[in-house]
This record gives structure tokens, C-alpha cells and sequence, in this order.
């Protein structure tokens, strides 16, 4: 696929990724093709599967969750993995769940109202069959949440071994 992504389709790409509002018309002038290019690029993306879809950054603080907590979750078997994740799906402050390596086979984020609410959900976790045990860790502050940079990273004119 990576042949199929060129320096074009990664400048719509950072630009999106920054600003997933702008539109087509300014993101052609920064990038300084046409409009109609700009919207068979992103077509192209999206039926390629990069782009899944366009989105907004929340401030969840704001609306109220100010409780951010990982958990690392043991399983009792790893053939439970797949109900084990499909039950974890369904508890909605689970924002993210992870496929890891290491010491835990799953890896989740939750959001929260509290520490309380955090609990809740800690307790709905427990009951989840397969789960031998977790590890929670509380965050204190985000600090990096930076995907332009990431983009900004990207470079096809760089040697590769």
C-alpha cells in the first residue's frame, strides 16, 4: 500500500488529521492542486482504508470526565481473548482496547466522572469471564496527545534498509 500513497496524499493527510473540517477548496490551495484532486485523493484514502473516517478532538474534561485510568487486563486462558474482548466492547468508558505484548494481553483506556465511576467500572470488568485479573494505572495529566507530529514524522524520499 505504500506504493499506492504518494507525497500528495500525505499532505492531505497531515492537513486532515490537523483539521478534519477544512475543505477541499482550502486544503487544494495550501497544497496547490485542484479542488476535484483533492476529492479523488481523499476517495482514494478512504477505499484504500486509510482514512476510516473524520472526526473531532474532544476535551472530555469539559463534559464532565475528568477520571482517565489504564488497565491492564490478564487473561485466565488465551483462548478467552476474543469474548473476553467483545465483553469489553460493551462497557462504554472503555474508549480504547489494545492487543499487547508483555505482561498483559489486553490493554484498555477508561474515562470516567470519578474515581467512583471509575470503580463501577473496574467492578463490571472483574465480572467478565476469562479475566484472571488487572492492573490499574491512574493518569495524572496528559500530556502529549500529538498525531500532527506523528504525520510530520512521515517521509518516502527516506533511505530505507
Amino acid at each position: 500500500m505504500k506504493n499506492e500513497i504518494d507525497k500528495i496524499d500525505l499532505e492531505i493527510l497531515k492537513h486532515l488529521s490537523s483539521n478534519a473540517k477544512i475543505s477541499f477548496t482550502e486544503l487544494a490551495s495550501k497544497i496547490l492542486v485542484s479542488a476535484s484532486t483533492i476529492h479523488v485523493r481523499v476517495k482514494k484514502l478512504e477505499d484504500l482504508g486509510v482514512i476510516k473516517n473524520f472526526t473531532i478532538n474532544i476535551d472530555y474534561k469539559k463534559l464532565g470526565l475528568t477520571f482517565t485510568s489504564y488497565l491492564g487486563v490478564f487473561l485466565d486462558k488465551a483462548k478467552s481473548f476474543d469474548k473476553v474482548v467483545a465483553s469489553l466492547r460493551k462497557i462504554h468508558q472503555i474508549t480504547v482496547i489494545d492487543f499487547t505484548t508483555g505482561q498483559f494481553s489486553i490493554f484498555c483506556k477508561v474515562r470516567a466522572m470519578d474515581s467512583s465511576a471509575a470503580r463501577d467500572v473496574l467492578k463490571n470488568v472483574h465480572c467478565i469471564e476469562g479475566i484472571r485479573r488487572t492492573e490499574t494505572f491512574i493518569s495524572m495529566e496528559e500530556l502529549l496527545n500529538d498525531k500532527d507530529s506523528l504525520m510530520d514524522s512521515i517521509d518516502f524520499d527516506a533511505p530505507r534498509d
